[in-house]
């Protein structure tokens, strides 16, 4: 199930993304940080959840914005979705397991 991040612009414009790999590889190599482990922490840093918004609505064509003028647009952001866990099994293609 991919992640979907919605951010509420404080313009009233609200903008949702899907987190595509490429924002995974982008946060793992702007942050130094494996990008499982980042999230899985008691107190994640604001900054990670504002980048991996940014560069979703990047990623998605949905701004043009530098990090640091999009960031000045922000009201909030919300995750919604969460990704696969890739230590459970998978249903072969064609099964009806999910």
């Amino acid at each position: 199930m991919p992640i979907d991040v919605t951010v509420q612009h404080r313009d009233g414009q609200t903008v949702t993304a899907t987190v595509w790999p490429s924002t995974e590889v982008a946060f793992e190599d702007h942050f130094e940080i494996v990008w499982s482990e980042a999230f899985q922490r008691d107190h994640v840093p604001q900054k990670y959840l504002y980048f991996v918004a940014f560069h979703a609505e990047q990623d998605n064509g949905k701004t043009n914005l530098s990090w640091e003028d999009w960031l000045r647009t922000v009201a909030t952001v919300t995750i919604a979705g969460q990704p696969a866990d890739p230590t459970l099994p998978v249903a072969p293609p064609g099964s009806s397991e999910s």
